[in-house]
């Protein structure tokens, strides 16, 4: 089989794109849902969650599939268009979401369990169809034929990384420059043309690689549970998105002690976070070419980030505020950047290795890589809904939201 010689880098440029439009998609969601859900803590998490549940439905469908027939390629920008559709639509729809409902809100606003049922359901109904878009473009692009005669582990690191790298770009872009200068409806179709242009690169790479398109399983495709799935590998995925994101949340609030709350503040904290995981995944696509045991590192990188996470509040640059004393209330950039860097990236850099070797771990007994990538992320996303919920509603409200 004849590969296009410069593919891999277009690969990548289209998952660096991919994750652009995705950060910047799901800050505007998260911004305007505001207006249709309200501004809380509570509405925040839920938001989250629903996003991160979306992802695994998206997870679970490549669990179970293959292409018979169809490139890998094309379906992928099937999916990245389908998402510039649904994202961009989004945009302009939430702001009119809370003006229909509103009567509704005012009648369940004594019962705030009821509200936030139902506030979780209208979100997941809103973001399911893009999110479970976004949840399959990782593991179908490990389906493409390239990627089929090269070391997994390698190309998982990368591509997730290149992936989250994008995000932190987007993030970064839509907050300091895509919303100012064209608004949130200009920075929606902005993040849809981002999707548009990784659609277009990959559909012309399928277009110069023929021969590869027709080399693809000729059975339909089922994930073979006979075959015994490393359920303890899965319920490691599933803990290190529920303790990762549920740490995302108490982080942004203790920061929120010192820190200004501005979407500009939230941006960076995001950013730091993202740009530790995708330095994390690239650094696992080294690591894993070395190693012949990825598992036993994995057990060792949870224990340091354990340890990391300790070790974060407890060498906070800043001492914690006193009662009765002024809160601080920093505002540049840089130095929310900075205390970001302290109490988030040891952890969220360790989760970013640890993920891809998980999934690497996990081929190791699925072989079907598609499969093994989707189930594996399946898992970490159906964790990763639920952090938030824990954190929000279990584990913060006994610090009356002022301790962290």
């Amino acid at each position: 089989m004849q590969i296009w010689p410069h593919a891999r880098g277009f690969y990548f440029s289209c998952f660096f794109l991919s994750g652009a439009s995705a950060l910047i998609f799901q800050t505007l969601w998260l911004r305007l849902s505001g207006l249709a859900f309200g501004n809380s803590i509570w509405a925040a998490a839920l938001i989250l969650s629903s996003f991160m549940a979306g992802l695994g439905l998206g997870g679970a469908l490549a669990a179970v599939l293959t292409l018979p027939r169809a490139r890998p390629l094309r379906v992928y920008a099937a999916l990245e268009v389908i998402i510039a559709i649904f994202g961009s639509t989004l945009v302009f729809g939430i702001p009119h979401l809370g003006e229909w409902m509103r009567p509704l809100f005012q009648v369940l606003w004594a019962h705030q369990q009821f509200l936030n049922v139902l506030r979780f359901s209208v979100s997941l109904c809103l973001l399911l169809i893009p999110t479970t878009a976004m949840g399959l473009t990782l593991p179908i692009l490990l389906a493409d034929p390239l990627f089929q005669d090269r070391d997994f582990g390698q190309n998982v690191g990368i591509l997730y990384g290149f992936n989250t790298l994008g995000a932190v770009a987007g993030a970064l872009a839509g907050e300091f420059f895509l919303i100012q200068a064209c608004g949130l409806l200009g920075t929606g179709l902005a993040a849809g043309s981002l999707s548009c242009i990784a659609a277009s690169l990959a559909w012309f790479i399928g277009r110069k690689d023929v021969a590869a398109s027709q080399r693809a399983p000729g059975n339909r495709s089922q994930i073979s549970l006979g075959g015994r799935p490393p359920w303890n590998l899965l319920l490691v995925s599933a803990g290190n998105g529920a303790i990762l994101l549920g740490l995302e949340v108490i982080w942004v609030r203790f920061l929120r002690l010192y820190v200004a709350s501005s979407s500009i503040a939230f941006c960076v904290m995001l950013a730091v976070v993202l740009f530790a995981i995708g330095l994390g995944a690239i650094g696992s696509s080294v690591i894993a070419r070395r190693l012949i045991s990825p598992q036993k590192v994995v057990a060792s990188l949870l224990f340091l980030a354990g340890i990391g996470t300790l070790l974060s509040y407890v060498l906070f640059p800043l001492p914690p505020p006193q009662p009765g004393m002024q809160a601080f209330d920093i505002e540049s950039s840089l130095q929310v950047a900075w205390l970001s860097l302290a109490l988030m990236f040891p952890v969220a850099f360790l989760s970013g290795v640890s993920l891809p070797m998980v999934i690497t771990c996990v081929q190791h007994k699925i072989r079907n890589r598609m499969n093994a990538a989707g189930l594996t992320m399946l898992f970490n996303t159906a964790g990763a809904a639920i952090g938030p919920l824990l954190a929000g509603f279990v584990f913060l409200p006994p610090w009356d939201f002022n301790r962290a």
